[in-house]
């Protein structure tokens, strides 16, 4: 079994509960698919960008 043994805080906000708490979801969702995509065994790195 993997865990990513993390602990995420995210704030939104908006009017309605149903539509921000499925936006931040998905938001984290993307971002989590992202960082961990594998761009053939490159090691993926913010150094110099930041």
């Amino acid at each position: 079994m993997q865990t990513a043994k993390i602990t995420l805080h995210v704030t939104a906000t908006g009017q309605n509960a149903h539509h921000v708490s499925e936006a931040a979801f998905k938001a984290v969702g993307r971002a989590l698919a992202e960082a961990l995509r594998r761009d053939g065994g490159l090691i993926r790195s913010t150094k110099g960008s930041l």
